[in-house]
């Protein structure tokens, strides 16, 4: 509820913000930092460096999940003429591997919010630097974070303009 209200109150300061600036011929645009940052290349070639050092925990909850809908789809299809304790057996099992999945699963979420993190701070000081000359190319007087923003027109949007730029910058390098 409370996250709510928040919401609500960045949406409507932002449209009392809008409206103003409207008002006195400002241009405004709104960019999503973050999302732009995340669909790089430079994101994803960092990524999957992530990937590769995770490779073997990704076979392991493949592994993990295969064998637990295994073993649910035999007990669904035979658990009525299986002994009680081969169900038993089965069901401690797939108990087993849940646990097991959970594990190795909070371990990659942990790994990757991790790295998001990391690689955020790491490149702030360049998608700011990037951001700042878009802004100056598009002449904006105002910019809005995307995220606090419910609607806005294409035009105005200035994620994909600054993704565009990053992969090129990362080009460059």
């Amino acid at each position: 509820m409370n996250k709510w209200i928040k919401s609500l109150s960045a949406a409507l300061l932002g449209m009392v913000v809008v409206a103003g600036a409207q008002a006195a011929d400002t241009k405004i645009a709104i960019v999503d930092m973050e999302r732009a940052l995340f669909q790089s290349e430079g994101a994803k070639n960092s990524f999957k460096q992530v990937e590769e050092q995770f490779g073997d925990d990704l076979v392991k909850i493949k592994n993990l999940e295969k064998g637990i809908k295994d073993d649910q789809q035999k007990l669904q299809k035979d658990g009525a003429i299986m002994s009680d304790d081969e169900q038993r057996k089965i069901r401690n099992n797939i108990k087993e591997n849940q646990s097991e999945f959970q594990f190795y699963a909070g371990k990659l979420q942990q790994a990757e919010t991790q790295w998001r993190q990391q690689f955020f701070r790491a490149n702030l000081p360049r998608i700011q630097e990037i951001l700042k000359k878009l802004i100056e190319e598009e002449k904006v007087d105002m910019v809005l974070n995307g995220q606090a923003v419910i609607h806005v027109t294409p035009e105005l949007d200035l994620t994909k303009k600054l993704l565009i730029k990053l992969n090129e910058a990362s080009a460059a390098k």
